[in-house]
């Protein structure tokens, strides 16, 4: 691989960073807010719901926990953000686009120091076209953007700390770990599969650290500060977040998991759900610039599977093999260990690993191995090394196509029905009924109402279960009934057969309907390609 200046491998990379933020805004204003997208919200427009508390003497009451594995990292840095700017599509997807560059020049900055600046270039390049992973940063339901930053972070400190052994940049990464963990619990996944490759080919540096007890106090203070909120929540709850969320999943059920994680690396895994399969209807108002991605997928045949999955799953098991040297052999092991122990606890835990959220938790280390098979190629020659770029190079243009793929299917056939665009017609619908309450009756309702509406349409905030409920709880039937005899209320379902919660539209008219109340659907509230995806009910007696 030809040496680059090291000012064109700055521009370079951070090219690739502008261009993911140019496709990340591309894509932003289409698919309306997701329910788990929004669910920081509650830290930020409700805080009395969250799970855990601390009283700070300059701030009061501070929500720190929004559920037994979910941190409110996210909300306490948007909190100012929806202050200034309000609540839109822009305020919440932007700054998690800027995260994402931040991490893949993270990224670049790390590896341009392991494998060499061509081969980081080009790992880079891929990781910044990653389908799946640009997109999960951008929707960030996950959430998986701070997960990314945190990580990307911890693993450029602590890579110069490998280099000089400096105490600062052992507590920056031992800070960001803590702060990844505190974002979300399943941050331990790499922290346990880094920490046994440690123990496994690092014994003797761990020792050394431990020993320093500058070194030791640097790592300590910072993962300390950096979860201390975590550690604060699970020491005065008996441990909460590991008994409530550590349930052992069957064996079968790792098969599923691991379609998952290669659906993800060829970058298909959203299909289906960020986007729909199939129109049902033509877009309204379809713009010019609209059909350029239309024309561009006819004429590459819709790539849905990019080329990157087989490289990725190569450099896995290439990188140990062709690495010149104990060292860089010892790198790449522990980078695979880290990957397999991180993919396992996935396939072993209940609930996890079973959807493209959490596969995506392992990025970029498949684009790390990467890296450095192509700087260990390169090291063999320079007609390797270009040929290694090159290949890389090729797998980032695919990752494009695909990108394209997924934006004709954007424009063509819609959001997927949990990230509908007619959340937003809905909430208009409620604004023009000023005095109407909203009973989100479904789950997907909810949070859309109470971001678009920027709190302004009345509600019951946990409304969303109540329905299911009814039927084995007395006190969700009470609170039922309660809101069937209001006459301000509106009650929103899903159209018949969309419902996500089982029968819910069916069971909310069965049970008013029972108690004497006359049901009458009031409004259907369709999406831009006309499909009806939310409907309006009115119950009188």
């Amino acid at each position: 691989m030809t040496a680059l200046p090291g000012r064109l491998t700055y521009a370079g990379a951070l090219a690739l960073c502008l261009l993911f933020c140019a496709i990340g805004l591309w894509f932003l204003p289409y698919p309306g807010a997701q329910y788990d997208e929004l669910l920081f919200l509650n830290g930020v427009l409700r805080p009395e719901v969250a799970e855990a508390w601390v009283r700070l003497p300059w701030a009061g009451r501070v929500p720190t926990m929004l559920m037994s594995y979910l941190g409110t990292l996210k909300a306490l840095l948007y909190a100012p953000v929806f202050r200034f700017f309000g609540l839109d599509d822009w305020t919440l997807r932007a700054p998690v686009v800027l995260a994402g560059a931040l991490s893949v020049w993270l990224f670049f900055l790390a590896c341009r120091r392991l494998a060499g600046a061509g081969a980081a270039l080009a790992a880079t390049a891929l990781l910044a076209t990653d389908a799946c992973y640009l997109l999960a940063s951008v929707f960030d339901w996950g959430p998986v953007a701070l997960q990314h930053l945190c990580f990307t972070a911890a693993f450029y400190s602590l890579v110069r700390f490998s280099e000089k052994r400096q105490p600062p940049w052992l507590f920056a990464g031992a800070f960001f770990c803590g702060l990844g963990l505190w974002d979300k619990a399943l941050f331990i996944w790499l922290l346990a599969g880094f920490g046994v490759g440690l123990l496994a080919l690092y014994r003797e540096e761990l020792l050394a650290v431990a020993r320093d007890r500058r070194l030791a106090a640097a790592a300590a203070l910072g993962f300390v500060l950096g979860t201390a909120p975590f550690l604060h929540y699970n020491l005065t709850t008996g441990f909460r977040t590991f008994r409530g969320t550590a349930k052992k999943d069957e064996l079968r059920a790792a098969l599923g998991k691991l379609i998952v994680l290669d659906r993800t690396l060829d970058g298909s895994g959203l299909f289906g759900y960020l986007v729909r399969e199939s129109p049902e209807g033509p877009p309204a108002d379809l713009l010019e610039r609209e059909k350029i991605p239309l024309r561009v997928a006819e004429r590459l045949g819709s790539p849905r599977r990019s080329w990157q999955a087989l490289v990725l799953v190569f450099a896995l098991a290439l990188a140990p093999a062709l690495a010149r040297g104990r060292e860089k052999r010892r790198l790449a092991l522990l980078v695979s260990i880290a990957i397999a122990l991180g993919w396992a606890q996935m396939a072993w835990t209940r609930e996890a690993g079973g959807s493209v959220h959490h596969a995506i938790l392992l990025w970029p280390l498949f684009h790390v191995q990467a890296a450095l098979a192509a700087g260990a190629l390169a090291e063999r020659g320079r007609r390797a090394g270009a040929l290694a770029a090159l290949i890389l190079l090729l797998c980032a243009g695919s990752n494009l196509a695909v990108l394209n793929t997924y934006m004709a299917h954007m424009v063509a056939c819609g959001p997927g029905q949990v990230w509908t665009d007619a959340s937003r017609t809905l909430v208009q619908y409620l604004e023009a009924h000023p005095g109407r309450a909203a009973f989100a009756a479904d789950w997907g309702i909810l949070h859309q109402i109470l971001f678009y509406g920027k709190q302004r349409i009345p509600m019951i905030g946990h409304a969303d279960g109540l329905v299911l409920r009814s039927g084995a709880d007395p006190a969700a039937a009470k609170e039922l009934e309660a809101a069937l005899a209001d006459p301000k209320q509106l009650f929103i379902t899903w159209t018949e057969g969309r419902d996500v919660f089982p029968d819910t539209r069916k069971k909310l008219i069965a049970f008013a309907t029972a108690r004497g109340y006359r049901w009458q659907s009031v409004a259907l509230i369709a999406d831009r390609h006309g499909a009806a995806v939310f409907e309006i009910h009115e119950f009188r007696r």
